[in-house]
């Protein structure tokens, strides 16, 4: 096991690396105790390492995606052809390179890719499918959420809606996640439930004097690298370089049930308690992938 250096700006608590992992030691050390690792080089065979913009216009389908532009908390998108949008990536990673000055693309973000284009799971093979609850197994490529963006592109602090296990595989290019505990989610102003005003890459100690003293911790991401972080962990995504990566929001039956019996109390939008309610019914209920996803499937767009 060896810890990671905080290589980006400022410098905060390390999260532990484990260079393989089997499912017992993942469940047993960070699942069920709720610590975040990161799973160094778990999917360096993959093919989607070698991703790269002629191989997405080669595959253009002529199906357009959803682009977020503006802040990623408030929503705002487009829609664009794939190949469209890579090529505005490299012309904005050629520009900043070359010391011009350019509005940055939008950022893709959250999206059910591997449902809506199947013909790229042969890039993800073999999967670590044994790190998610065995009800997933089956079906794992329809709760992946896809992310392609630029350097310098953001995600604001936040946790994640269904208050869900998280695992998120970066595939090309680098990112640093900076995480902080649930448990300290008061001191961080959350906001619309899930979003942070606080800001752990440059705090505002007058404006935000409950933050100080918060225990902080990051971590580097490179491509083959897997992290993962338990429910609620407020995190904030900074992407490093141009780059591609995904994740599976994905429950135990313990967590399901929490999700639908608590996150309506403490705040959450209604479709919370029926997302995490149909997950329960899945996990800990007993009924089959195939019955729960056809209702499932909504939050796929829902959660972007």
């Amino acid at each position: 096991m060896k810890v990671l250096k905080a290589v980006e700006l400022k410098t905060f608590a390390h999260i532990e690396i484990e260079e393989s992992i089997n499912r017992d030691i993942f469940y047993k050390k960070y699942v069920n105790q709720n610590k975040p690792v990161v799973i160094r080089g778990e999917t360096k065979k993959w093919k989607a390492l070698d991703w790269n913009t002629d191989y997405f216009k080669s595959n253009e389908t002529g199906k357009k995606v959803s682009i977020k532009v503006g802040n990623v908390s408030e929503g705002k998108r487009e829609l664009m052809l794939i190949s469209d949008y890579v090529a505005l990536l490299d012309e904005y990673e050629q520009k900043i390179k070359a010391g011009i000055e350019a509005d940055k693309p939008g950022y893709l973000h959250d999206i059910p890719f591997f449902y809506m284009f199947p013909e790229y799971l042969k890039d993800i093979y073999p999967f670590p499918k044994e790190l998610l609850p065995q009800w997933y197994w089956e079906k794992w490529q329809n709760y992946i959420q896809f992310f392609m963006g630029s350097t310098g592109s953001l995600t604001p602090l936040h946790f994640d809606t269904l208050m869900t296990n998280n695992l998120f595989f970066q595939v090309v290019g680098r990112k640093k996640f900076i995480l902080i505990d649930i448990q300290h989610k008061k001191e961080c102003y959350i906001h619309g439930w899930r979003w942070a005003k606080f800001d752990p890459q440059n705090p505002d100690y007058e404006k935000f004097p409950e933050a100080k003293g918060l225990e902080i911790k990051e971590a580097v991401l490179e491509p083959g690298d897997i992290l993962y972080m338990p429910p609620g962990m407020l995190h904030q995504v900074h992407g490093l370089s141009q780059s591609i990566s995904f994740n599976i929001d994905w429950h135990t039956p313990k967590s399901a049930f929490k999700g639908a019996s608590t996150c309506l109390w403490k705040g959450a939008p209604l479709k919370n308690v029926y997302y995490n309610a149909l997950l329960y019914a899945g996990l800990g209920l007993k009924v089959s992938e195939k019955r729960i996803f056809p209702l499932y499937k909504s939050y796929l767009n829902y959660v972007s």
